[in-house]
Formats: structure tokens, C-alpha cells, sequence
């Protein structure tokens, strides 16, 4: 069946390890001093697997370069593997917030709600007064139950974007080896403005923006 690969449960392992560095950086284990690690490597994992689909969906029709890919059935298959459990987490919280107090402390829900369904709230956070830092000093009940939506709305974004663009990548490209070192060149270009908008623009912008990550899910 074209767009498939098997499964691989060394990277299940590797998703394992990631949540862990997380879980022991948010526990305040020793030795533990970022919480950026998993997140850059569920990022990397995105790009290769997403690729990876792309790639074999593109062989499966003839390796015919630009074309073999069927867009919508692959918006399609993102949309019944994301949203279902998405929605009815926003739908969940949104109905204990108009039931219960237990969100009355959380400022700006309602926006934040707005910004995980329509897949921006990487942008709405980082328009709004919080900051990376700031997520950890909130008492118990003030942090938006949406916060951790800032990263699916960069996967989603890229999911969006890039089977077009690697169509058309792949039709200029003309051959595997010059697809390879067109997306090796990107990657580059990637962590390299990853480095110059953290120096410009600081920490925050390099954390929640969606170009600050392009060369995290591009070496994937």
C-alpha cells in the first residue's frame, strides 16, 4: 500500500527517552537543566516520519519526481490521526469552564481555546504576555489547560505546508540524490536561522515560533 512504512519501535524508544527528559526536567531532577530536549526530538521525529510517508507514497506511484503524492488523502489521514483526540480536549475543558470554576483563574481562556482549535496557539502565546520562563511560576490552577497545543499547532502547520512544498521540491529536484541535498541545504538554512532569531529576537520567539523550529523538523 503506497504511503505507508512499517512500524519502527526503536523510535517509540526514542519518544520514550524524550518524554522522560521532559518528566525529569519539570520534576526538578538533578542534572536535568532543559526542557527543550524532547520537544526538539518530537520535532525531529515528525520531519522524518512525515518525509519518510511522503517519500514511499511518491515510490509507490513510479518515483515519478513532483507527482505520486495525493494531497488530500494525506490532509485526510493527519486529520483522523490529530483531531479526534484534539477536539475533545478542547471540547472537555470547555465544558468544565462553563460548569466549573476550576479555569475562573486563567486568563485570556477563551483565546487561548480559540487559538489551539484553529491550530495558532504557538502565535497566540507568543503575541500574549507569557513567556517560556513565566510557564513555571504559575500557581496550581492558573496555567491554561491549552498550553501544551503550542507545539501540535508547529506540527500541524508543518503538515499543512509541506507536502506542497516537497512536491514541488521533488519536481525541481528531478532524482533522490538532488532531493537529498536540496533538503540537507534547508535543514541548514533551518538551524542556522533557528541560532539568529534566538539572538535577535530572544528566547521566547525561538521557543514558541513556528520558523525557529523549521530546522529541527528539516533535519528529521
Amino acid at each position: 500500500m503506497t504511503g505507508r512504512i512499517e512500524h519502527q519501535p526503536a523510535l517509540d524508544g526514542v519518544r520514550a527517552l524524550s518524554v522522560l527528559a521532559v518528566l525529569c526536567f519539570h520534576g526538578e531532577v538533578r542534572g536535568f537543566v532543559g526542557g527543550y530536549l524532547g520537544v526538539s526530538v518530537f520535532f525531529t521525529l515528525s520531519g522524518f516520519l512525515i518525509t519518510s510517508l511522503l517519500l514511499a507514497e511518491q515510490a509507490g506511484h513510479g518515483d515519478r519526481p513532483g507527482r505520486g503524492v495525493d494531497v488530500g488523502a494525506f490532509y485526510v489521514r493527519r486529520a483522523k490521526r490529530l483531531l479526534p483526540a484534539s477536539l475533545l480536549c478542547l471540547v472537555t475543558v470547555a465544558v468544565l469552564a462553563a460548569v466549573t470554576d476550576w479555569f475562573d483563574a486563567v486568563p485570556q481562556l477563551r483565546r487561548d481555546l480559540l487559538g489551539a482549535l484553529l491550530q495558532v496557539a504557538n502565535w497566540v502565546f507568543l503575541a500574549g504576555d507569557g513567556s517560556y520562563q513565566r510557564l513555571f511560576a504559575h500557581a496550581a490552577g492558573q496555567a491554561s489547560p491549552f498550553e501544551h497545543y503550542w507545539s501540535l499547532a508547529i506540527e500541524e502547520q508543518f503538515y499543512w505546508v509541506w507536502p506542497l512544498a516537497f512536491m514541488l521540491l521533488a519536481r525541481v529536484s528531478k532524482g533522490r540524490s538532488r532531493l537529498f541535498v536540496h533538503l540537507a541545504v534547508l535543514a541548514t538554512i533551518g538551524v542556522v536561522g533557528a541560532r539568529l532569531i534566538a539572538l535577535h529576537w530572544g528566547p521566547d520567539v525561538a521557543y514558541w515560533a513556528t520558523p525557529a523550529r523549521l530546522g529541527e523538523i528539516l533535519v528529521g
